[in-house]
């Protein structure tokens, strides 16, 4: 019995820490803390655009991404952060702000959502869905967009 509630007090403890972490990645906007500055950071984008072809369905929207890092080569270099931000149509606020981060020389893809624009943002979708459409730009290092 004893050895029972150790363990249950061991994984609590691990829960308590596990979630303690993750709420101090996310800001008060609920955005990822490591998104924190992206309007400071080079544009590589030359101007606002929408969708258009294929892929214009993803990201409805005036979009601008911005880069914390500047390509080395045809690569970004590990620690990159990458944000496209989206002001959805109808709307003067950023809606959607899709996150793209590497570690460890590959991306992790994160995209949120907000109803209006004093809203915190949630969680919309990452990984597989955002990989599906970004691994048709591997030559680019899974960037769509060209500076």
């Amino acid at each position: 019995m004893r050895a029972k509630v150790i363990a249950i007090v061991v994984v609590l403890a691990l829960a308590s820490a596990i979630a303690v972490v993750a709420a101090a990645e996310t800001s008060a906007n609920g955005l990822p803390s490591y998104a924190n500055g992206w309007q400071k950071w080079p544009r590589i984008n030359k101007k606002p655009f929408t969708s258009t072809g294929p892929l214009s369905s993803a990201h409805t929207g005036v979009k601008n991404v911005y880069a914390s890092k500047r390509k080395v080569g045809s690569k970004y270099p590990n620690g990159t952060v990458i944000v496209k931000t989206i002001v959805k149509p109808g709307t003067k606020y950023v809606g959607q702000f899709a996150t793209m981060r590497k570690v460890n020389g590959r991306w992790q893809f994160i995209e949120y959502d907000r109803s209006s624009a004093s809203a915190r943002y949630s969680l919309l979708a990452q990984g597989q869905l955002c990989t599906s459409c970004h691994v048709m730009v591997k030559s680019n290092d899974y960037v769509f967009t060209k500076r």
